[in-house]
């Protein structure tokens, strides 16, 4: 099944191809078919996995490969759950983007049959040459998708930025298998004779780590997400957050379950990095102006927010606590799917937005629900999602990985229980300012009142709201969202088959009957989002009837007053509250992070339309990030100063050359000799 999805791909790659160099009907037919191709592989994927949670694996044999080991395409249950995870939100979005008003990039579908198939690759392989090989692919499919509109202002730079990460990933996770290899002699990916708390192991082991980091945007490596993100075109977005960054969290996931408990340093080193992600993830997303660029930084908060729950698992690893392992794993993993499904919804939603109104200004956009019913619906619920609120699929998982951060007195280690109550603190943080970020998508993007500037909506490129495939995509998803929730218990009992090659059945110890959560842990705790789905529609039912019954009038008639506009009369509506005045706060509040600065400048002449403006003072604020801007600055410019001096080698000179490389000769017989 899994070769027949990976044939699927590449038929839609070629006829993708093939559509670029048709014309008018041709073209359409072409297009159409490649995206259909691609939605037949992606369920042939989700069945696949489906099979291997089942007990029934899939099994291919790829043959020694040449002498680098024995390699196999198989589905096992960790596999199997990643399967369906990500491909079982790729379907709804490819439908989606298979929506005739959707059809103006007839490659584009070519370009995600590549990602989908290096994700099937990465997800099913035993073997590092393969997987690598698969880790490759997936680069150069982001490479293509950020770079797919080239012509327009930042896609060149987010295209080179997203394979320069993408490469150095593929070059840390190199570097770790050919440490593992060289003591087991093959490219199996197994333990075998590696011990992972000797250097060797522990290099591979913090290698393997950083390269699936790098792909999953964890800090210092963050910097590629939100200008990659942004610069691919709307479909591409959602294929790229929520089906194929997947596989950085399953090669954690599977660099644990293979090579056992890590050392202490790297457990703590984990659990930090992961609370730094998400807060400086979520403090950018809450002042940014931008829609896409806010949810692609969201997408940085929830890798961090992902990974300390998997530090929470390498802490039980490193202690020895087996129900600890599950209790994060269990977490990470709700959190994960909380995030596909929140993510795809989102970036789905924004792209017809972009579409119909030709921008993402959030200052210039309000009314969405109203104008495009089904993105606005899409934009609303994938919002509360991420933002954790009530009765939505990213409320249990946040609330499964504060817990799990809350048993750092389980563990003996002073360093791990500093570093895990350091990462709940930051967790439990950004959940809070998550919930600030996405009251302003939903009140004054969806539900807000117009502005003034807003761009008209393109009628052409508007129709996708309406055509059945992008219906049945966001309908899906949303479903998906919403019903995460409702059924929690059952998604626990589906993530506790997936955990079973790593932690047994201990993550069945997640669900307490009757439909009630636990972190694992009984009696720490217990939450039940399914009765939740009872509760609060009732008592807002009851609180309706009441109202009606004791009102002595009619409830719902409705008082016409002139509405507040931040508090000033004479002030436009459409200028009263805007989505920057509302971050505002944020900005100051969080101005250690963001090392935010407010200036006012002196506005030149500017002429919009037939109006001129007059010259005047302009209030400018803006935000930096620390990380670019302390660390990648000064690296780039050391860079340029080794490589200007490195320039002085090339002499022209052969004797010069040939010295050269005797030296290099000596330093690599240097090193074999001392770490024979």
């Amino acid at each position: 099944m899994i070769a027949a999805g990976l044939a699927l791909t590449a038929a839609a790659a070629l006829l993708g191809w093939w559509a670029g160099l048709a014309r008018n009907g041709t073209q359409v037919r072409l297009a159409t078919t490649a995206w259909t191709l691609n939605i037949a592989a992606a369920v042939l994927f989700v069945v696949a996995g489906a099979n291997g949670l089942a007990g029934r694996p899939d099994r291919f044999d790829l043959g020694g490969l040449a002498g680098l080991g024995p390699a196999t395409v198989s589905v096992d249950a960790l596999s199997g759950l990643f399967l369906v995870v990500a491909f079982g939100v790729a379907v709804p979005v490819l439908a989606a983007a298979a929506a005739p008003a959707n059809r103006n990039r007839p490659r584009l579908p070519a370009a995600v049959a590549v990602a989908l198939a290096a994700v099937a690759v990465i997800l099913t392989t035993d073997n590092f040459f393969v997987l690598l090989f698969g880790w490759e692919s997936l680069t150069v499919a982001f490479y293509l998708l950020a770079g797919y509109d080239r012509d327009l202002p930042g896609r060149v730079g987010g295209s080179v930025i997203t394979v320069v990460f993408g490469k150095t990933s593929g070059a840390a996770v190199l570097i770790g298998a050919l440490l593992l290899s060289g003591r087991t002699h093959t490219f199996v990916f197994t333990a075998g004779a590696v011990d992972p708390h000797d250097v060797v192991g522990q290099a591979a082991y913090a290698l393997l780590l950083f390269g699936f980091g790098i792909k999953v945007g964890l800090v210092p490596a963050h910097i590629w997400m939100p200008r990659g993100y942004a610069a691919a075109p709307g479909p591409a977005r959602a294929v790229m957050a929520g089906v194929a960054v997947n596989v950085g969290f399953y090669g954690m996931w599977r660099t644990l379950n293979v090579l056992g408990p890590p050392p202490v340093w790297l457990t703590c080193v984990v659990l930090i990095v992961g609370g730094v992600t998400a807060i400086l993830g979520i403090a950018h997303a809450a002042v940014n102006p931008d829609l896409a660029a806010l949810i692609s930084w969201s997408s940085v908060e929830n890798a961090g927010v992902i990974t300390a729950g998997f530090g929470v698992a390498m802490a039980g690893a490193s202690a020895r606590e087996a129900p600890l392992i599950a209790a994060g794993l269990v977490a990470a993993t709700a959190q994960l799917i909380a995030h596909a499904l929140g993510k795809t919804l989102l970036f789905t939603s924004t792209s017809t937005i972009e579409q119909a109104t030709g921008t993402t200004d959030l200052d210039r956009l309000g009314g969405v629900a109203r104008r495009l019913p089904w993105a606005g619906t899409g934009l609303v619920i994938g919002a509360l999602t991420l933002a954790g609120v009530p009765l939505t699929a990213g409320f249990a998982s946040e609330w499964f990985t504060l817990e799990s951060l809350m048993q750092q007195f389980r563990v003996s280690g002073l360093a791990m229980q500093l570093s895990t109550a350091v990462a709940g603190a930051l967790v439990a943080l950004t959940i809070g300012i998550a919930a600030v970020t996405f009251v302003r998508v939903v009140a004054l993007t969806a539900f807000g009142p117009a502005r003034i500037g807003e761009p008209p909506l393109n009628p052409d490129l508007a129709r996708a709201d309406g055509q059945w495939p992008y219906r049945v995509g966001v309908g899906v998803l949303a479903a998906g969202c919403l019903g995460a929730a409702a059924f929690a218990p059952l998604q626990v009992r589906l993530i506790g088959r997936g955990l079973t090659p790593l932690v047994g059945d201990r993550a069945a110890g997640a669900n307490a009957k009757p439909w009630v959560l636990q972190p694992v842990y009984a009696d720490f705790s217990a939450l039940s989002p399914s009765w939740l789905w009872i509760v609060l529609p009732a008592m807002a039912v009851v609180i309706t009837g009441c109202a009606a019954l004791f009102a002595g009038r009619n409830p719902f008639r409705a008082r016409v007053v002139a509405p507040w506009s931040s508090a000033s009369p004479g002030v436009h509506r459409g200028v009263g509250y805007t989505s920057f005045a509302y971050a505002n706060p944020v900005r100051n509040v969080l101005s250690n992070v963001l090392l935010t600065r407010a200036e006012l400048v002196e506005s030149a002449d500017q002429t919009s339309g037939d109006v001129a403006a007059a010259p005047g003072l302009t209030y400018r604020v803006g935000v930096v990030d620390l990380v670019e801007r302390y660390f990648y600055r000064p690296l780039v410019g050391g860079v340029l100063w080794v490589s200007r001096w490195a320039r002085r080698l090339q002499s022209g000179r052969l004797d010069a050359y040939m010295a050269y490389m005797l030296i290099a000769v000596l330093a690599v017989l240097a090193v074999v000799i001392a770490t024979g």
